[in-house]
């Protein structure tokens, strides 16, 4: 039974508004707090950074890493390099910026794991482990959040 003190819709009275994550975010008791917070905010920037570290390798060896993709089984390797470059680079700003860290995180660790199944399965050092840690790291950012300092708290916790 309702509390006698609230109204109804009939007699008048308007309903508290549920949290919206535009108008306040989602409740501060689910938001990571202390070193929490912390520690997600060390991940987030160190994936960030990884996939910049990617990307860079990726587009400036794009010759050399075209011409060992077919070895891969990558169907055309010029244009995916650079697709999977260029996502990289805007991934790894998202994560260091805080802008939509979730979604940068998830996109960046689909593009780790292409790294992996194809690059790293033929060349394996590096090439295989480099991108498995920065999925590793995407994977906890994409489960917990960005962690403070986000430019976009708001939107995406």
């Amino acid at each position: 039974m309702a509390d006698p003190g609230e109204r109804s819709l009939i007699e008048g009275g308007i309903p508290a508004r549920p949290p919206s994550l535009i108008s306040g975010g989602i409740p501060d008791e689910r938001r990571p707090r202390g070193f929490a917070a912390l520690l997600l905010l060390v991940v987030r920037l160190a994936c960030g950074a990884g996939a910049l570290v990617l990307a860079v390798r990726l587009l400036r060896g794009h010759a050399d890493l075209a011409a060992a993709a077919p070895d891969w089984g990558l169907p055309a390797p010029g244009p995916v390099l650079w697709v999977g470059g260029g996502l990289l680079v805007l991934c790894g700003l998202a994560l260091v910026l805080g802008i939509a860290a979730r979604l940068a995180g998830l996109v960046a660790l689909a593009a780790c794991l292409v790294a992996v199944a194809t690059a790293g399965r033929v060349d394996g050092g590096l090439a295989l482990w480099g991108p498995a840690a920065l999925a590793v790291g995407c994977l906890l950012v994409v489960w917990r959040g960005g962690g403070g300092a986000q430019l976009l708290n708001r939107i995406d916790p």
